[in-house]
């Protein structure tokens, strides 16, 4: 199993609500669809810090000052054919909703990377949709206040 360190980032609007990004994933069982915060994997002699800025600087276009990390999380699943044991480290950032657009780096990022979306706490909790991370909701009324 393949250890693996990502930084995500809670981007939020002025109206708190935070953007995720539809992934569409192709897999030998068919394509596994999920929405995830900004982020990836932390590469070697970054910070966790200086990774989840340059994330968001490639994915969407933006710099932007991230705080924490503000949570931190470890899970298990299958990446590229190869199971990870990741760990997620999670930072905030604040943008104006008109500003972010997806870009992405790689060729295999702008394959996998659909769309971008502001989503509500409400709507995170409603949603049937699969959502990365699960406990995302929760997450943020923990940042409500630090808007």
């Amino acid at each position: 199993m393949r250890k693996r360190r990502t930084a995500r980032v809670m981007l939020f609007d002025e109206a708190g609500d935070v953007l995720l990004i539809r992934f569409v994933v192709p897999r030998e069982e068919g394509e596994f669809v999920f929405w995830a915060l900004p982020g990836g994997e932390i590469e070697a002699g970054e910070t966790e810090a200086a990774a989840a800025a340059r994330e968001v600087r490639e994915e969407l276009g933006l710099e932007l000052v991230v705080t924490g990390p503000v949570y931190c999380d470890r899970n298990q699943f299958l990446h590229q054919g190869e199971m990870q044991d990741n760990t997620d480290f999670l930072f905030r950032a604040k943008c104006w909703r008109e500003e972010p657009r997806l870009i992405g780096v790689t060729r295999d990022e702008r394959e996998i990377m659909k769309e971008i979306r502001w989503w509500s706490e409400a709507r995170i909790v409603e949603s049937r949709e699969r959502i990365f991370p699960e406990n995302l909701a929760e997450r943020m009324q923990e940042q409500s206040g630090l808007k």
